[in-house]
């Protein structure tokens, strides 16, 4: 029987990998996660005023067509090698990722729910909704201390891409979403996912 897939989407430090953590727990040697963000494309060819221009916000930027290889794979049950990425460097990393097929794949990114192909292939989509300024101090905090980015450089991004690229492309997504999470408003949404998806495993 084909895994069920949990597509969990919504703007940058929204909570989506909370979320997919949350579901790991629960749903304990039942899934597998996979993170759309592995999948951006490899720019250390470029120079550094060129790494200036690109625009990481725009689903351009990610390898659709391998990610969706990928989560085929998984659905037919074969273990995958997720590739890597160096976000200081904007290169592949020559390290990867096994994943292995599990009944539920938690799939996590920026893009989930944009893309028609991908939206196919996810059995529970969700949107975290999180207004801006919470996810801009998440997204600082984040860049500075994982990621190993410079506040003012984040700011930039913000700015210039993060922001516009959300409005257009993210935030629109939300409509093909089966359920829109607003954490704040509703903290019990997650236990409620978690168990309806437990159930849907029993029921198999």
């Amino acid at each position: 029987m084909a895994p069920i897939i949990i597509g969990i989407a919504g703007g940058t430090g929204a909570g989506k990998s909370w979320l997919a953590d949350y579901l790991a727990r629960y749903l304990r040697g039942s899934t597998t996660r996979l993170q759309e963000d592995w999948y951006y494309r490899d720019r250390s060819g470029l120079s550094e005023e060129e790494i200036l221009r690109v625009n990481f916000d725009h689903p351009s930027a990610i390898d659709a067509p391998g990610l969706i290889k990928d989560v085929d794979s998984l659905r037919a049950g074969r273990t995958i090698l997720a590739p890597q990425y160096d976000y200081a460097t904007h290169s592949r990393t020559q390290a990867t990722v096994a994943v292995e097929s599990a009944p539920v794949i938690l799939l996590e990114g920026l893009f989930v729910l944009h893309r028609p192909a991908l939206r196919r292939r996810i059995g529970i989509r969700v949107f975290v909704d999180v207004p801006a300024d919470i996810r801009l101090i998440r997204r600082i905090r984040r860049d500075t201390e994982i990621r190993r980015i410079p506040v003012e450089e984040t700011l930039r991004l913000w700015e210039n891409f993060v922001r516009p690229m959300h409005e257009h492309f993210i935030a629109p997504s939300a409509r093909h979403a089966h359920h829109v999470w607003r954490p704040e408003q509703d903290p019990a949404f997650p236990r409620r996912l978690a168990t309806q998806v437990r159930q849907r495993l029993a029921a198999r």
